[in-house]
């Protein structure tokens, strides 16, 4: 398991963000500040889950999209990457959060066994890393899109979600996964404009 400096686990920091949300109402930057020692990868995962199903959070898409979108960059070209104020700002309610807290807590109980390093060198090589990157930012763009297609949020939140649980164990595989689902995310942004064009 990965540590921080205060030697947390990834399930301790998850519970302190769910203390910290308790009784009110906590923004995405002070989100991004408790997860920050955790690194990148963990941040993704959290970004990424609430959209992972077909019933989805509204109203989340768009700051949530952007900061994936923001981060990914960061991890292409490894410089700071500036989140808008109204970003940051965004306040997310208690409940909304105890929900995206207990399944990421569910999802890394029940991945444990699965997720292990495997060609490792697809998380830390430096090309991988652009790759890797640029890739979550434009799935990030295409999360935030308010696309008219059903189901568009899920295939590119399935293809950060296993790209950012392949970043945090360093397994190769899952990040190969979140390449594949991609393909189905890029093919119905794709098939979208097709049809505007076949329309107009």
């Amino acid at each position: 398991m990965k540590k921080n400096k205060n030697n947390s686990t990834i399930e301790e920091d998850i519970l302190l963000l769910q203390g910290k949300a308790k009784n009110s109402s906590i923004s995405i930057g002070e989100i991004l500040n408790i997860l920050s020692e955790k690194g990148q990868s963990l941040i993704i995962l959290f970004l990424s889950l609430p959209f992972c199903q077909p019933l989805q959070i509204p109203g989340l898409s768009i700051p949530f999209g952007l900061a994936i979108a923001f981060i990914g960059l960061k991890m292409a070209f490894g410089k700071y990457a500036w989140l808008p104020k109204g970003i940051l700002e965004k306040s997310i309610s208690p409940r909304t959060l105890q929900k995206i807290t207990e399944k990421i807590l569910w999802l890394l109980k029940k991945t444990k066994g699965w997720i292990y390093p495997r060609l490792a060198w697809m998380s830390y090589y430096p090309a991988a890393q652009i790759i890797n990157g640029l890739l979550i930012f434009i799935l990030g763009i295409l999360l935030a899109l308010p696309l008219p297609i059903p189901l568009s949020n899920l295939t590119a939140a399935w293809s950060i979600l296993f790209i950012g649980l392949g970043l945090l164990k360093d397994d190769g595989v899952f990040i190969l996964i979140g390449y594949f689902f991609s393909l189905f995310a890029f093919g119905s942004f794709v098939a979208m404009i097709f049809l505007v064009k076949l329309i107009f």
